[in-house]
């Protein structure tokens, strides 16, 4: 079998320095290519920015933002995967203008506008119909009928096999327990 596996967060630019990012750690990713490794599947990684390591048994690729892991997600899968399992934590908003060079602080109010990014997700339906896709769905503080209906509702509106849902009010990014 055939595994390509997304994981941790993105960074999508502000300026030269400065980005919007979230706190994923990627074990998720981790452990579920562990796992497909011990198994004997084939696996590939593509990770966002994370401070874990990465099985030595997988084809890795390292992206930075939301258009990067897309991009990338896209090209891969034409190489006959069997199952994505898309665990990371991709931003849903990136800055409409990224600024060249360092913002100089000291302004008392700073503005940026940001736009929606791509649901990776979405854009693998359109392009691989037959592929089985496995996602994630991580929200926060919500009653538990309200957690199992997102996951349901992106489960429908996305056309995909399986969501996982995780409310990061009771076990955040980067816990164990997750």
């Amino acid at each position: 079998m055939k595994v390509l596996i997304t994981l941790g967060p993105t960074q999508e630019p502000i300026d030269s320095v400065r980005y919007i990012t979230n706190a994923s750690s990627g074990k998720m990713g981790v452990a579920l290519a562990e796992e497909a490794i011990r198994r004997g599947y084939e696996v590939t990684l593509i990770s966002g920015p994370v401070n874990i390591k990465l099985p030595k048994n997988s084809k890795i690729f390292r992206v930075r933002t939301a258009k990067d892991m897309i991009s990338t997600t896209l090209n891969e899968l034409q190489n006959n995967y069997d199952l994505l399992i898309s665990t990371a934590a991709i931003a849903d908003y990136t800055p409409v203008k990224i600024k060249d060079k360092k913002i100089k602080s000291g302004k008392e109010i700073l503005g940026i506008e940001l736009v929606p990014t791509k649901k990776l997700t979405k854009e693998v339906r359109k392009n691989f119909p037959y592929l089985f896709i496995v996602a994630f769905k991580a929200e926060y503080d919500l009653t538990e009928k309200e957690l199992i209906e997102r996951a349901r509702s992106k489960l429908r509106e996305e056309h995909l096999n399986l969501v996982v849902a995780n409310d990061l009010k009771k076990n955040g990014f980067g816990s164990d327990t997750t």
